[in-house]
């Protein structure tokens, strides 16, 4: 009879995984369905990604436009107040 041993994966590693499902299982501003999944909502791998992050209290990094707002007519009103348009 043998024994097997299962290691966790680092902290680094979950939240890498973490991140690139966060990056992948979107949910569309258009349609409320996730971009990889389809189903209505937040679907439970991004749910699960998203525990991962609370966990650790570390923010995901965000990638701006990934919702794609512009399907529902959304657009800038005015740039922000640190940055003005010469």
């Amino acid at each position: 009879m043998s024994a097997t041993t299962y290691y966790a994966n680092s902290a680094e590693e979950q939240l890498s995984d973490a991140q690139r499902t966060l990056d992948t299982h979107i949910t569309s501003s258009a349609t409320g369905r996730c971009l990889a999944c389809g189903t209505h909502g937040p679907c439970y791998k991004r749910e699960g990604a998203v525990t991962v992050f609370s966990r650790t209290l570390r923010l995901p990094s965000r990638r701006p436009g990934a919702t794609r707002p512009e399907l529902i007519n959304a657009r800038r009103v005015g740039a922000p107040a640190l940055f003005p348009v010469p």
